[in-house]
């Protein structure tokens, strides 16, 4: 009864972190939060085919295969879309060797659905996922402490959006260690949790998925009261707040192209402001920092190629190459892209 209580928990939190990703990506325009989104919503609906003892969809004739597919399979390849779409936006991924591998551990996974005796007696090919889901926790975890170290040096990021990156380091290793318990649970416990290792193991694993989803729960829920509280060092009110958020946008943009020898950050940020103004159609500030703080990365890309924003920087000074200082500003973009997907509320 117990097991079934905490199934059906990680269930319902899977399904309402899934609903609020689906929200954000609306509200802020960034669709990778989607992919995001849907592996919650399906690892929900595969874990309700559990083969736990009293769950009554635990044990019909379909419901391993309803599990692998919705639960391991479809999960994991969403979540190695949202890896790519959030830090691997225009440069380099290793998104190939991950579907590689993949897809041979998901052939290898069915073939142990198929060949196993029961859903409470599974074949060790059922596992073979299992290399692939550390492997994939553990991209999402780099990715994320390297995302991090980008932002550490800018001041005007908030501490929460900085605490968000760490919790996702968490949660991913508290996902692997989870992961890690269930390989030994299947190689030395032989997939069963009737001795005292696979018993050990077996409930390491469900007390890693609870915190993991815990972890989950406030990193993209984020109620605003554990926000308050991760900010609790910053003490601005909102409007000061606002023009902080927005500054450190205009930051990342602003100091890549002062990077360019003849480029004050001062002159940069004037053309970002002037370009932002005449899309907007006003140059009143707070509203051009709302708009500023709005946009995604997809139209920060988009205002790097305005003709204009390349005629202030022509016009700044007599050595400034314009080309130079707008590939600095897309490279700085590139680098940090996640920040866009980090700030979402």
């Amino acid at each position: 009864m117990a097991i079934n209580i905490l199934l059906l928990i990680l269930i319902l939190l899977r399904v309402v972190i899934g609903l609020r990703l689906f929200a954000l990506a609306r509200q802020n325009n960034l669709p990778n939060l989607n992919w995001l989104g849907l592996y919650f919503i399906l690892f929900a609906f595969g874990a309700i085919f559990a083969p736990v003892q009293g769950n009554p969809l635990g044990n019909l004739s379909a419901s391993l295969l309803l599990l692998t597919v919705f639960g391991v399979l479809l999960t994991q390849s969403m979540l190695i879309v949202f890896n790519h779409g959030t830090f691997y936006q225009d440069r380099n991924s290793p998104i190939m060797e991950y579907w590689i591998i993949f897809a041979i551990t998901g052939v290898a996974t069915l073939y142990g659905v198929f060949i196993s005796e029961s859903n409470f007696n599974q074949s060790p090919w059922a596992a073979a996922y299992l290399p692939t889901q550390l492997l994939v926790w553990g991209w999402h975890a780099w990715a994320a402490y390297q995302a991090l170290q980008e932002l550490k040096r800018e001041m005007a990021v908030e501490d929460w959006i900085k605490s968000r990156y760490r919790l996702m380091i968490w949660y991913s290793a508290l996902v692997m260690i989870g992961g890690v318990a269930s390989i030994i649970r299947t190689l030395l416990a032989g997939g069963v949790t009737t001795n005292q290792l696979g018993s050990f193991m077996g409930l390491l694993t469900l007390l890693m998925q609870i915190a993991s989803v815990a972890l989950q729960f406030l990193v993209w829920v984020m109620p605003e009261s554990f926000r308050q509280w991760l900010n609790r060092d910053q003490k601005e009110h909102a409007a000061e707040r606002l023009h902080e958020q927005a500054q450190a946008v205009l930051n990342i943009v602003g100091d890549a192209m002062a990077e360019v020898m003849g480029m004050s950050k001062m002159l940069a940020l004037f053309s970002i402001r002037k370009v932002i103004g005449l899309q907007i159609n006003t140059e009143e500030a707070a509203q051009v920092e709302a708009k500023a703080l709005s946009m995604d990365f997809n139209q920060w890309m988009e205002l790097l190629n305005h003709p204009e924003l390349y005629n202030l920087i022509k016009n700044s000074g007599p050595n400034v190459v314009p080309s130079e200082v707008i590939n600095r500003a897309r490279q700085a973009l590139i680098d940090k892209q996640s920040f866009f997907t980090m700030k979402a509320t």
